[in-house]
């Protein structure tokens, strides 16, 4: 009886565990989505006043092409589009996944450490200084 009571709790522990590491995946790829997003803006608004039949090169698939500044710009205007779609989606399913978490913490009665928030301090912690 306690061996399979174990292996249950075990199990719930596994499941816990990959909710956690799914949850982080869709956080960190949100992350990148949004990283470069600002990166593509930022080249816009470097590069928006320059004259559009400019040459420029663009890193393509490891490949640098030669193309207008004018149809760059295009292309980067539309990654920008694209990256706030992606982002709208990941963010959506970054909070049905921690809803999901959430609720498998109260159906399991799970109390997770919380990054040591709201916890009082028990005084033994000391004073020091630098003296520069």
């Amino acid at each position: 009886m306690e061996q399979q009571q174990q292996q249950v709790s075990q199990e719930v522990v596994q499941q816990y565990n990959k909710l956690k590491m799914e949850y982080s995946e869709l956080l960190r790829t949100s992350m990148d989505i949004e990283e470069e997003k600002r990166e593509n803006q930022l080249v816009i608004e470097t590069i928006k006043n320059l004259e559009t039949e400019r040459r420029c090169w663009r890193l393509v698939g490891g490949v640098l092409v030669e193309r207008t500044l004018g149809e760059v710009l295009n292309s980067l205007k539309e990654n920008v589009e694209s990256f706030e779609k992606t982002g709208v989606n990941f963010s959506t399913a970054l909070k049905n996944k921690e809803k999901q978490l959430l609720d498998f913490e109260n159906t399991h009665n799970l109390r997770p450490n919380r990054d040591n928030f709201g916890k009082k301090d028990d005084g033994t912690k000391k004073n020091t200084g630098v003296l520069a």
